[in-house]
């Protein structure tokens, strides 16, 4: 009998994995390119199939934001620790192939605009290329992608129709339905991203180097299908 990652015959069993993280989590940032890695070394036996979902670390952040240093500083007041997770999260981007500076974002925004975007870019067939548009722009550019026009733009850049991304981003019904998303992961458990769920049954948590986040999804399809 072959096992669930058996390619022998020519099929390619599809694993589904919902990525849940926050853009304004610099290990989701991490998580999403070593997926993109880990993804590639399953090809030959998955056709993985990634959602990314909703998550907010900080949902009452003011949609204008706050200061992101002195947000870190009262939240994480040991300045030497700060420091040794700058070096570990550039470690652990390194590890996964990319390089980021985790401190040059200015500004902690609020995400719920950009979940937003995200979720709809879903059923456009563009959401991976946006979320890796956004994620980039935040840590790399600095952009504010709590705001709207900034968004408008990425999304325009992704190949989402402008018009229709700005109309979104108005919606309060869809705001509300993007947090409450996020809100019922909190509430199944989810209490550190990015978390990956496996064919919406199995799930771990961390932002795993490429060749052990391919080997814990292998794992995870152990004990799941997907027809």
């Amino acid at each position: 009998m072959s096992g669930a990652g058996d390619a022998s015959n020519g099929e390619r069993q599809r694993l589904l994995v919902d990525i849940v993280a926050d853009p304004v989590c610099p290990w989701c940032y991490v998580g999403l390119i070593s997926f993109q890695h880990a993804r590639d070394q399953l090809s030959g036996a998955f056709q993985v199939l990634p959602r990314i979902r909703a998550y907010q670390l900080n949902p009452d952040t003011p949609s204008e934001g706050v200061d992101r240093a002195a947000y870190y500083a009262r939240k994480f007041p040991d300045e030497t620790q700060r420091a040794q997770m700058v070096h570990t999260l550039k470690a652990a981007a390194a590890g996964a192939g990319f390089r980021f500076d985790p401190l040059l974002p200015t500004r902690l925004p609020n995400t719920l605009r950009a979940q937003q975007l995200i979720r709809f870019a879903h059923y456009n067939g563009a959401q991976e290329r946006l979320s890796v548009s956004i994620y980039d722009a935040y840590w790399n550019g600095d952009a504010d992608i709590g705001d709207t026009e900034t968004l408008v733009a990425l999304a325009q850049k992704a190949g989402l129709d402008a018009d229709h991304a700005r109309r979104l981003l108005a919606d309060g019904d869809n705001a509300a339905e993007v947090e409450a998303e996020a809100e019922n992961f909190r509430a199944a458990g989810v209490s550190g991203v990015p978390t990956f769920i496996v064919n919406e049954r199995t799930g771990f948590s961390g932002a795993l180097p490429p060749a052990r986040l391919a080997a814990a999804l292998k794992q995870a399809s152990d004990h799941t299908t997907l027809n």
